[in-house]
């Protein structure tokens, strides 16, 4: 059910953390968090990420695991946040999978790495609701206050929760 290595963006995780709900998709996935996004993480999440990967929950992707010439490259070419681009870079070189919730970096994402390895924080919502750690009504709560927070997120009803994950 799980993607074997997942390398996460700031969107999705601030996303995640303002719905309170990272802890537990960290249940399901080891996540993986690059340098650059971690640095752009607000305080409170990047405290909740540290505590986390002090647990086990999270990874911290090393510097050497990142190609500066490849991020420089992709850097000059697109309009993408460095965290995202730092993340792409990284799942490129190593075959991981993305989670963003930045429609800009997931298409970049689906062009350098393909459709099966793109996925994003609502995908995790659901995986979580599969794995009987939410129940559809809370998951629906967690995307209501991702949009109160202030994330462009789009318009679903609570039954998408229920439905099988595609990711």
């Amino acid at each position: 059910m799980g993607i074997l290595a997942l390398l996460i963006d700031t969107c999705s995780l601030v996303n995640l953390h303002n719905c309170g709900h990272l802890k537990v998709v960290c249940q399901i996935e080891a996540l993986r968090v690059s340098p650059i996004v971690l640095g752009e993480c607000g305080a409170l999440c990047a405290a909740e990420i540290i505590d986390l990967a002090e647990n086990g929950n999270v990874v911290f992707v090393p510097d050497n695991e990142i190609d500066a010439d490849r991020y420089l490259d992709l850097v000059g070419q697109y309009d993408i946040g460095n965290g995202e681009i730092e993340a792409l870079v990284i799942c490129e070189a190593l075959s991981e999978s993305f989670c963003s919730d930045d429609g800009a970096a997931r298409k970049l994402g689906r062009e350098l790495l393909g459709e099966g390895k793109i996925c994003g924080s609502l995908a995790l919502l659901k995986r979580a609701v599969e794995a009987e750690l939410l129940s559809c009504e809370v998951a629906f709560g967690g995307y209501g206050r991702m949009v109160q927070e202030g994330a462009w997120r789009p318009s679903l009803e609570r039954d998408y929760f229920c439905q099988s994950v595609g990711c």
